[in-house]
């Protein structure tokens, strides 16, 4: 079903009228430029990603495997930042943060590290799914197929769930991709990643839709989502296109010192949407040299991730005394399918006056008011974000809005979007070290 659209208030963000009018400017040869990737549909473009949301080809694709194998009891994703962050962000959202626990005949697990504990308490998930005769499926995601913990993880698990059908092992990568190769000869399913899609710009392609759809969530609706989103991002006028003006107000504060951007979300589902956008925001904008490759700017806004209320009683002390370094995003959720109430108290109400009576929803509202209130009295800047619901709409609204706003801005920024060279460095010297 479709939701109502998300609204974003860029009323207390702080960019002056006339910098966010210069940034629109510079802007607009970049946004008719990206009109003509969808108009042209040029999957060879840089920023590819953005016809993903009303791509057919790949999602029937998903589609049609999801429906040959089901729902599983355990999916296990195995992959590292760009391969999972997105579809982990888009379930922790529909399913929240408890489904495992709530779902024990349907849950999902994500493999993204060779932490020993982490990779036992894995392991140990899988042999009690199967000595209870429930069904395992492994979706290994990697673009180049050579991703050290992935496929560290991936053969690890193969081994340890010896006689796992070769239909329960589904390979997402690269279209030619050597891993390619060795899923067919292994008779292991395949899905093909178009090779223009970075990681962090992939949530929509197979690599977040497919892992979706076996976990029962509306993949089609959150690419319907993204569609919409898609068009008011394409716009030229700044006023109607908020990922332009995020990008723009960005590039003005980070010009003004503020070189630091959190995104505070005010719900625990959005956790993992917080962490999907660091890393879109830190490997996209943080480079060495400008877009030419010449010139050396070690450009960049680190990107922070907090989750209220929690963070309140944690970080919110260095956020209004601290250094005048950051800009925030308030994201937040206006209504749930389930919002407790507390009972009318008196020993509640003798401690805390006025929360007797008041469901979670009411609390947390009057929580996140307060703290704008208290940030804009002190004149730090942030935009705020409105979702309906936590439904897949609304999020592949927001994700699309993101992705667009960090290739503007990367523009403003006058860096490369789409690389992340120095990523090689610490994969280069993890493989020495493996050689010796």
């Amino acid at each position: 079903m479709k939701s109502p659209p998300i609204s974003v208030d860029f009323s207390s963000f702080g960019a002056p009228k006339a910098a966010l009018a210069a940034s629109a400017k510079k802007l607009q040869p970049y946004i008719s430029e990206l009109g003509q990737v969808v108009e042209g549909r040029n999957w060879e473009h840089p920023a590819a990603s953005i016809l993903l949301a009303d791509e057919t080809h790949y999602l029937a694709q998903s589609m049609a495997l999801a429906h040959r194998i089901g729902k599983p009891n355990l999916l296990i994703v195995v992959g590292i930042g760009g391969s999972n962050l997105g579809a982990l962000a888009v379930s922790q959202a529909v399913l929240g943060p408890y489904h495992n626990l709530l779902h024990p005949d349907n849950q999902l697990v994500f493999a993204d590290t060779v932490d020993a504990p982490s990779v036992s308490a894995v392991l140990s998930l899988a042999h009690a799914c199967r000595e209870r005769g429930g069904s395992v499926v492994i979706n290994v995601i990697s673009k180049s197929g050579a991703t050290l913990e992935t496929q560290a993880l991936f053969t690890l698990l193969r081994y340890s769930l010896g006689g796992l059908k070769p239909s329960h092992i589904i390979v997402t990568s690269d279209e030619g991709s050597a891993f390619e190769r060795q899923a067919e000869k292994a008779g292991w399913s395949f899905l093909p990643i178009p090779k223009a899609v970075g990681g962090r710009y992939s949530v929509f392609s197979s690599v977040g839709i497919f892992p979706l759809l076996l976990m029962g969530i509306d993949a089609q609706e959150l690419l319907a989502g993204a569609l919409a989103m898609r068009e008011k991002c394409l716009s030229p006028h700044v006023q109607q296109n908020p990922a332009m003006q995020m990008a723009a107000g960005l590039h003005y504060h980070r010009a003004a010192g503020r070189t630091i951007h959190d995104h505070f979300v005010f719900s625990n589902s959005l956790d993992s949407a917080g962490k999907w956008y660091r890393q879109l925001m830190a490997e996209s904008l943080g480079k060495e040299h400008d877009a030419g490759g010449k010139r050396r700017v070690h450009a960049g806004i680190t990107p922070t991730s907090s989750t209220g209320s929690t963070d309140l009683h944690s970080m919110v002390q260095l956020y209004l005394a601290g250094p005048a370094d950051k800009t925030f995003r308030f994201v937040h959720v206006s209504s749930f399918p389930s919002d407790p109430r507390t009972p009318k108290d008196e020993r509640l109400e003798a401690l805390v006056p006025h929360a007797g009576g008041r469901s979670m929803g009411e609390l947390m509202g009057a929580i996140l008011s307060g703290t704008q209130t208290a940030f804009r009295s002190r004149h730090i800047p942030f935009a705020d974000v409105s979702l309906p619901s936590l439904s897949p709409h609304c999020m592949g609204q927001m994700m699309q809005m993101e992705m667009i706003e960090t290739m503007l801005l990367a523009k403003l920024a006058n860096v490369n979007a789409f690389d992340q060279p120095a990523v090689e460095e610490y994969k280069k010297e993890t493989r020495k070290r493996l050689s010796k």
